[in-house]
């Protein structure tokens, strides 16, 4: 009978082999945050710039913005012109302004740096969109912050009418409630007008067919309602139509392109 040896060799555990993707895909995660902060500074910096150019137009956007008020001048002389009750009030209404129009001239820059961003990761076939997107995107939110100053003027009359009427009440437009009204009312409009571009979007990624939203016609035009009713700061019926009816143009029109692109 063999005698068992007093020490045992216990072999080695084998070493953890490395994942030899690691490193590829730590490298891709690093570019893609350094990316980011490249598109953040660039959007920023851009931001920056352009609020510097806003509140220098500051002047000339509240000009425009107060011309509606005009129409009141045969109800109440203090009602055609903005008024501010804090000392202050001038120069930070002047800042807000200048910074909300920086960053309607910036948008294009910002756009562009987002769709950089997003490019990468896309097909050719899909890259070959981005100009015509990018210009609609842009047309867009200036038609839709167009038609809401347009209507503007519908609500003026409104707020005439019933100051007219020799009521108690009497419109005295503060000059942050009634900007801040305006941006929330063009920021609406514009905002919605940007959902055809998104449904181009999930058309060209195949997440949509031009025949599926063809067949949500109905349950759309009343998502389409609700949400004009919803979104519009006004309290008349007739801003929220100003919203639905050109809506309504525009889900008819991405059905076309959608078609037209064999989608």
């Amino acid at each position: 009978m063999a005698e068992r040896p007093l020490f045992t060799t216990v072999p080695p555990e084998p070493e953890e082999t490395a994942d030899p993707g690691w490193d590829e895909r730590r490298m891709s995660i690093i570019e893609h945050l350094e990316e980011l902060r490249r598109v953040l500074i660039v959007s920023l910096s851009a931001w920056g710039i352009a609020s510097v150019v806003g509140v220098i137009l500051s002047g000339f956007a509240i000009t425009l913005l107060a011309q509606p008020l005009k129409y009141l001048a045969k109800v109440n002389a203090d009602a055609t012109r903005l008024h501010y009750l804090s000392p202050m009030g001038y120069f930070t209404i002047h800042l807000k302004v200048g910074i909300v129009l920086g960053l309607a001239i910036a948008l294009p820059v910002v756009l562009w740096q987002i769709w950089s961003f997003v490019a990468p990761g896309l097909r050719p076939v899909e890259r070959r969109f981005a100009g015509p997107l990018l210009a609609s995107s842009l047309l867009l939110f200036a038609l839709g912050a167009g038609l809401a100053y347009l209507f503007l003027y519908i609500a003026v009359r409104i707020i005439g009418a019933v100051s007219g009427s020799g009521s108690d009440l009497v419109f005295f437009p503060e000059a942050t409630a009634y900007l801040g009204f305006v941006v929330i009312l063009m920021l609406a409009f514009a905002l919605t007008f940007e959902f055809p571009v998104a449904l181009v979007l999930m058309a060209t990624v195949g997440l949509v067919k031009s025949s599926q939203l063809a067949r949500w016609r109905r349950g759309a035009y009343l998502l389409i309602a609700a949400a004009g009713y919803v979104v519009t700061p006004g309290v008349d019926p007739v801003t929220p139509l100003a919203l639905i009816i050109p809506l309504l143009l525009l889900y008819e029109g991405s059905i076309f392109v959608i078609r037209r692109m064999k989608h």
